[in-house]
């Protein structure tokens, strides 16, 4: 069979790509000229150069084609130009799906995503549940519209299609540090811990393709809607297979709900000021999703197609070998960290006023503030770590270690006591949103 896939090159298209041409078929790979293409030379794929977004690149790679596999989408939860997702999502799809039935391609897959559902009232849902109201994020909001174009040319240009919903695929072969979704987890433990009780649904990478392969190797089912949808799993439970896996404890410190979300607002605000993608991947519609879940149900598949799917302990291990290999599981920390969620002004050495921050965690060593204002390395500070505290000062000051788009580490050189007393003490007194005296920050300003 001759197959033409978009979105080759991704996590899910790279698998999906060797696992088609291991079966034998034809593939021709609508690629980018700064796609990567290394992975689909080395299985005999056929790059075609174009764009979604560029309908006159398209037909002519799908001539002659028995099928079409659509995976190419914005799919990050946060991108500079949010009209990306549109131009993407909606866009590039309507491109693709009109240009095969121009091209009269017999066989139409669209990948599609359990995120478009939103949060249906029927827990878990299935291919039947009604949509919900709402979706939490950019990225599912326009993969929603974009399969609601390609059924509506099913319903009125008789588009043979197939859509499938692969739930949060784990595996090897994603960079784990990246965006993976284990990777993002760990990279932010203590803003994971907030969402340990929220349920999502899990699903090998390569039971992905291998879905796709059984359906176009049999009678082609025009009109379906196919869940691929492994193991329903909390982030605790994954988090501790994790753990499991590694043979490593991770971290226990947590921020609340409440306090998660400040951070996602606020990186999410920088990251619109600065350009640059928010710090640890924690944008607002990431954190929405995360705390919402998605619990799905991917038995119709099982009965209709005959997956048997691979245990999500198995692409735990793959994910978690690739993560050991770049010591992104690293449990050397030179001192315990906090949770701390405290809004705060500080004063940086050569500034007139104070700057406002929030500090995410602290240790007896250092704490770590998101700020708008990002101070190069060596830059001076302090900060009243307890402006509530009736009568009395927690001052902190010390130097920039490392500065991000989205905050600075401070590593210590003084600090008015124990950071465990301090942590103590501030559970006694509302914090979360106090402002800082002016005199308490000329208290902190840094000697000459």
């Amino acid at each position: 069979m001759k197959i033409f896939i978009t979105g080759a090159t991704g996590f899910i298209g790279t698998r999906m790509a060797k696992d088609l041409s291991d079966r034998g078929h034809t593939l021709i790979c609508l690629v980018r000229k700064t796609s990567n293409i290394r992975a689909l030379e080395n299985i005999g794929a056929v790059p075609f150069w174009g764009d979604v977004c560029d309908r006159r690149s398209l037909k002519p790679g799908m001539s002659g084609c028995d099928a079409l596999i659509h995976l190419a989408a914005a799919t990050s939860f946060w991108e500079q130009d949010r009209e990306s997702y549109s131009l993407t999502n909606v866009n590039g799809t309507r491109n693709v799906m009109e240009c095969a039935v121009e091209a009269g391609i017999p066989r139409v897959v669209h990948m599609s995503a359990l995120s478009v559902y939103g949060r249906p009232v029927q827990r878990p849902f299935n291919e039947t549940s009604t949509v919900g109201p709402v979706r939490f994020s950019e990225y599912a909001r326009t993969k929603y519209e974009a399969e609601r174009i390609a059924w509506g040319l099913h319903a009125k240009k008789d588009l043979p299609l197939v859509v499938c919903y692969p739930a949060v695929a784990l595996g090897a072969g994603r960079r784990a540090g990246g965006t993976s979704f284990i990777g993002r987890l760990v990279g932010a433990l203590s803003v994971s811990r907030a969402f340990l009780n929220s349920i999502h649904t899990f699903v090998h990478v390569q039971d992905v393709a291998e879905a796709v392969s059984r359906i176009l190797d049999r009678e082609f089912p025009i009109g379906q809607r196919y869940f691929i949808a492994g193991e329903r799993l909390s982030i605790r439970r994954l988090l501790a297979m994790v753990e499991e896996t590694s043979g490593r404890k991770l971290p226990r410190s947590s921020v609340s709900i409440p306090s998660a979300r400040i951070v996602g607002t606020t990186l999410t605000a920088v990251a619109g000021i600065t350009r640059k993608p928010p710090l640890m991947g924690l944008s607002s519609d990431y954190l929405a999703t995360l705390r919402e879940g998605l619990a799905a149900d991917g038995a119709k598949a099982v009965r209709e197609l005959g997956m048997t799917y691979t245990p999500i302990s198995a692409a735990v291990s793959e994910e978690v070998s690739e993560m050991d290999a770049e010591g992104l599981l690293s449990d050397k920390r030179r001192a315990r960290r906090y949770p701390l969620g405290l809004e705060i002004a500080y004063r940086a050495q050569g500034d007139d006023g104070p700057m406002r921050g929030y500090v995410l965690n602290i240790s007896e060593s250092g704490m770590y503030i998101i700020t708008r204002k990002p101070y190069p390395r060596g830059r001076y500070i302090s900060a009243n770590l307890s402006p509530n505290r009736p009568g009395g000062y927690f001052m902190a000051r010390g130097r920039v270690v490392r500065a991000t788009a989205g905050g600075i580490a401070i590593d210590f050189s003084h600090r008015d006591g124990s950071i465990r007393d301090l942590i103590e003490e501030l559970g006694k007194y509302p914090h979360a949103s106090a402002p800082v005296a002016d005199a308490a920050l000329t208290r902190a300003a840094p000697e000459a």
